[in-house]
């Protein structure tokens, strides 16, 4: 298990954050593949939009074999996974490595980490030791007299909503890591 809010409290301004979006065919992490990522960088409480990256990845024998129903919501066909895409465990090696941060940012992270998990190990690779924040989570302890429970209430559109934030295009992992990006920002943000 991993722990979503940081025991020792750091000011967020000095931590360099990965914030992480992964689009799936589902959201069964031993049955379900990820399909694409998007990862954009905030560093000294900025979002370095330099480095945003979006990834499709090839399919393996250990992956769905296509996209199936999912890909009119991500808008990712077979083709641009093939002509464009990488493998997924390269990318993974990469989270250690040249993305490696002080912490990881997602929205929803018990979903996105597991996926992680079991694509790390299916590989025989490690997952670095990072802190993990989630802006769902955090949406939910900040605003507890809300009962915030449904995925309606913590959906990323209606959390940035929250912060007087802008919708922005769903469904589409470069797309979510920046809106998640924001989120986060906002969120921090708004506590002093």
């Amino acid at each position: 298990m991993f722990n979503l809010f940081s025991q020792k409290k750091q000011p967020f301004d000095q931590l360099r954050y990965l914030v992480i979006d992964m689009e799936m065919t589902g959201l069964d992490a031993a049955e379900n593949s990820i399909i694409s990522a998007g990862t954009v960088v905030i560093d000294q409480g900025r979002i370095q939009l330099g480095s945003a990256e979006h990834r499709y990845f090839l399919p393996t024998s250990i992956m769905a074999e296509d996209v199936s129903e999912t890909a009119h919501i991500h808008l990712i066909t077979d083709h641009k996974r093939v002509s464009e895409g990488q493998l997924l465990q390269h990318w993974l090696e990469e989270l250690n490595e040249r993305l490696l941060a002080d912490a990881w940012v997602f929205h929803h992270a018990r979903i996105d980490m597991s996926f992680l998990k079991i694509n790390a190990a299916r590989f025989g690779l490690r997952l670095p030791k990072v802190k993990i924040y989630d802006t769902a989570a955090y949406e939910q302890k900040r605003r507890p007299d809300e009962h915030l429970q449904s995925y309606e209430q913590l959906n990323l559109n209606s959390c940035r909503k929250r912060y007087n934030l802008p919708p922005f295009r769903q469904h589409h992992a470069l797309s979510d890591a920046i809106a998640t990006a924001e989120l986060w920002l906002a969120q921090n943000l708004s506590r002093y």
